[in-house]
């Protein structure tokens, strides 16, 4: 990827990317992972997912060397045990806020692809300045009791997703679980709501549609939406989505129920 992206021109790659079926973003993030000379000084720690290694990625080398120290980083670590983890050295470093802040403006409304692909380039910059790229979501607040809840909430929701996915996923063919990202089954917990509820529809070989039916899955992946999220905006939209669900969609108005009332009371 990194020679053919050396030696073709931006749209000669776009072209290629859409011929293997391959997201942009994913393509950039793969660059980076090629790029990062510090990840094979410690090979025989990382996992086996691109996500788990870009969330490494992330880290500065003194977070990097921690993690090993400590055993955060390991062959079976993901994602989001990673960004807890360096999300909770950082406040416990006196880093989680940055003395300098940058707030960008816009004049136009930004695409979802676009957003995340500017996120990533900006993401790069602030690393060659030591800097670190922060948002809304990506603020804890420094509660330990709090979080030490909220991680136990999480765990359970990850379970039960795993649990209840399996059979979607155990169906899937080789070449939907390269389309959709899904390498192994934990995977799943790290799409996004979109590409996750054509993961788990009762017809996997089609795609997102109108009249397709949501299931279970879907309903506790919006719950753990919920829960990995300290944004209002977004916590409003978890339930908003879930109750035009019970709407829509009787068979889950039970289900949904006990989601709202178990998990997203906050």
């Amino acid at each position: 990827m990194a020679q053919y992206a050396q030696e073709h021109t931006p749209d000669q790659v776009k072209a290629f990317q859409e011929k293997v079926e391959i997201n942009p973003q994913v393509w950039l993030r793969l660059l980076a992972l090629h790029r990062d000379e510090r990840l094979r000084k410690c090979l025989e720690h990382l996992p086996a997912s691109y996500t788990t290694l870009y969330a490494i990625h992330r880290m500065s080398d003194e977070e990097i060397d921690a993690a090993v120290q400590q055993g955060v980083i390991h062959l079976k670590a993901s994602s989001h045990a990673i960004l807890s983890w360096s999300k909770q050295n950082r406040q416990r470093s006196g880093n989680g806020v940055p003395p300098w802040r940058c707030l960008l403006v816009f004049d136009r409304e930004i695409e979802k692809k676009e957003f995340s692909i500017m996120r990533f380039r900006l993401n790069e910059i602030a690393r060659e300045y030591g800097a670190s790229l922060m948002s809304e979501w990506d603020y804890i607040k420094n509660d330990s009791a709090s979080d030490e809840s909220k991680q136990q909430v999480i765990s359970e929701l990850e379970k039960k997703i795993l649990e209840i996915s399996r059979p979607f996923y155990d169906r899937m063919s080789d070449e939907e679980k390269q389309q959709a990202g899904v390498i192994q089954l934990e995977n799943l917990l790290h799409l996004d709501i979109t590409t996750f509820g054509w993961v788990t529809r009762p017809d996997s070989k089609t795609k997102i549609g109108k009249g397709r039916p949501y299931t279970p899955p879907y309903v506790y992946k919006l719950a753990l939406q919920f829960q990995v999220t300290d944004s209002r905006s977004q916590r409003f939209n978890c339930k908003r989505r879930l109750r035009d669900l019970a709407e829509k969609q009787p068979d889950l108005k039970e289900l949904i129920e006990d989601v709202l009332a178990t998990y997203m009371t906050a």
